[in-house]
């Protein structure tokens, strides 16, 4: 079914089932990376993705989305700052059950149980520290799902680059301002990015997963979906790294605090 301007229409219950069809399951716990605009037109539009993930994964499936704002912004309000990786993971952050981790630049939103553990302790476990929210899921065997977009949106190779102690990523090595809990402004540690292109994202990545069969794909609409262990990921990523850094002349950068 097309719309007026000739665009696929998806309808919630498309979602679900394409999604349970790609190997999705009640009681999973996922990161999804999604573009909206990807499906064609989907009636309902963002809320209707966020609740067609919500009716899969049920009432014991915990559902995360990264709402960054990538140092966009001086200053990071938990309860205000908007995230700028798409409307889908705003209609998350703005939904009454959704939990948001406290992270200057980076912070994720979670929905279901392990939504408050996921999001604790995010500013001391660093950006993409191996307990920061995305390290907890990937520990916990949890999926990550791209919804219209590629391996160049993957933020799980990022804990794998971490643990295999790439020197182009700086560990609480930049400053910024956040508000704290009681309303207070206070400076808090975050990451330096790196300096140039990095060997390991995306093409490699992908290559190196696909020759393992560790990625799943299938279709909504227009977009194309994939489904992958976070831990695969991870792993990935990790032995890419010792592979590759070691000859890479890319270095941390010095001048401002990460935009990745």
């Amino acid at each position: 079914m097309y719309d007026s301007e000739g665009k696929d229409i998806v309808t919630r219950a498309d979602i679900v089932e394409s999604l349970r069809n790609l190997g999705l399951r009640e009681g999973d716990l996922v990161q999804v990376h999604s573009s909206l605009s990807a499906f064609g037109y989907v009636e309902g539009g963002a809320t209707t993705v966020v609740g067609a993930l919500l009716d899969v994964l049920g009432r014991e499936g915990t559902l995360m989305m990264p709402t960054f704002n990538h140092g966009r912004f001086e200053l990071f309000d938990i309860r205000n700052t908007p995230s700028v990786n798409g409307a889908i993971t705003e209609a998350l952050r703005k939904h009454p059950l959704a939990r948001r981790s406290m992270h200057p630049t980076h912070p994720y939103a979670a929905i279901g149980p392990l939504a408050d553990w996921l999001v604790a302790g995010h500013l001391e476990a660093g950006t993409f520290g191996d307990r920061s929210p995305l390290g907890k899921l990937a520990i916990l065997g949890g999926r990550v799902l791209l919804l219209g977009v590629g391996t160049n949106s993957n933020t799980a190779a990022h804990i794998g680059e971490l643990l295999a102690s790439c020197p182009c990523i700086g560990l609480h090595q930049a400053r910024r301002r956040i508000v704290d809990p009681f309303g207070n402004v206070v400076e808090v540690a975050s990451s330096l990015w790196r300096d140039g292109p990095c060997r390991i994202e995306w093409d490699a990545l992908e290559s190196f997963m696909r020759g393992r069969h560790q990625i799943h794909d299938g279709a909504i609409g227009a977009a194309a979906v994939h489904l992958m262990l976070a831990a695969d990921v991870v792993g990935a990523a990790f032995r890419l790294a010792q592979q590759l850094c070691p000859q890479c002349p890319t270095g941390m950068r010095q001048e401002r605090p990460e935009a990745e």
